[in-house]
């Protein structure tokens, strides 16, 4: 979705299906607060990093996503994901497959 200054918003569908692969990671804290707020998440496929950090309030006439999307391209292997959760706890899940969209509960 988005808006522009004074016009009607407008939310938008992507229907291509480029062969692209994705991985989407929600997060819910226990410790930490329960959206994990504040995390870092670090995705690393085939040696290359890419880190989201989680966040709130950023968005005008909307609210946030809350989950943290990464684009893989044509890469369809396991991938590593990293979370260091705001209590300082760091969390690390090997062999997590693509496409799909993973729940991750931080450990008390």
């Amino acid at each position: 979705m988005f808006a522009n200054y004074g016009q009607t918003s407008k939310l938008l569908e992507n229907v291509c299906d480029s062969g692209n692969h994705w991985l989407i990671v929600d997060l819910e804290g226990t410790t930490s607060n329960r959206d994990g707020i504040g995390a870092r998440i670090t995705v690393t496929a085939n040696g290359a990093k890419q880190i989201r950090e989680t966040s709130a309030g950023g968005s005008s006439m909307g609210q946030s996503m809350m989950e943290a999307h990464f684009g893989l391209g044509k890469f369809d292997s396991e991938v590593s994901v990293s979370i260091r959760w705001p209590s300082g706890l760091v969390q690390n899940l090997d062999g997590i497959s693509t496409d799909r969209r993973i729940l991750v509960v931080e450990p008390q």
